[in-house]
């Protein structure tokens, strides 16, 4: 029992260490529309990346093609409903995408602590190899959550906040990990695509219009394209 603690407190570590880095870089990001406009798109580029690469392919090894579309669909129905409801409370449009790409990021950190969980349970060093894999590439997740915020002028310990706050379900992920150990490959690959779902539809809903609106040049469009490619280059 004393391992499943350690393991559960080294999923909070990297979930949350790794996002709230993430928040805290994008403290020292200038803050003028063309720069800010490039960076939503490369946030949109790179979690397209995170989508297309990661997040569907290994659900579909996993659950097969029809669980990649029931989680995609149950994710965009998900999103639709939060935003429906948040319409209400969040009036502007750059705090609502940053509070529905938190969502998103928090759901799909919760099968990679799973994943994180079970790895420790192998015969190999796997646990901590994945482990840092997992906190380096957290970082720029919680930048790219923290930069509509920062659109928005929103405080820097409030950025900081929710960023880390994003990676607390990768805590609790890798305590059900180590203790059921390998979870249903299909719950797991249901969790992956319900994930890639709720982030499709908040980038092509959300990100990449605001990235527009911000500035009518160039600049969201070369984001996104170079955010696509420091997804390639991260994960390969």
């Amino acid at each position: 029992m004393k391992d499943i603690w350690i393991i559960t407190i080294y999923g909070f570590i990297v979930g949350m260490a790794g996002t709230g880095l993430g928040g805290f870089v994008s403290l020292f990001v200038k803050n003028t529309n063309r720069v800010l406009s490039f960076l939503l798109g490369l946030t949109a580029g790179f979690m397209l990346f995170i989508v297309t690469f990661h997040l569907l392919p290994e659900s579909f090894i996993l659950g097969g093609i029809s669980i990649v579309i029931l989680g995609i669909l149950l994710g965009i129905l998900l999103i639709i409903f939060v935003e429906n409801n948040i319409e209400e409370m969040v009036k502007n449009p750059l705090m609502k995408s940053s509070l529905l790409l938190g969502i998103s990021i928090a759901v799909h950190n919760f099968p990679e602590g799973l994943a994180l969980g079970s790895s420790f349970l192998t015969a190999s060093n796997l646990g901590p190899v994945l482990s840092l894999a997992m906190l380096l590439h957290n970082i720029p997740e919680g930048l790219s959550m923290a930069i509509p915020f920062k659109v928005n002028k929103t405080s820097s310990w409030r950025i900081i906040l929710y960023t880390t706050l994003t990676g607390l379900p990768t805590g609790i992920g890798a305590f059900i990990g180590a203790y059921i150990g390998m979870v249903s490959n299909m719950f797991i690959s249901l969790c992956l695509s319900f994930a890639g779902g709720t982030m499709l539809y908040i980038i092509c809903d959300e990100i990449i219009p605001n990235a527009k609106t911000l500035h009518k040049g160039r600049a969201s469009s070369i984001g996104i394209i170079i955010g696509f490619v420091i997804g390639i280059v991260l994960y390969f």
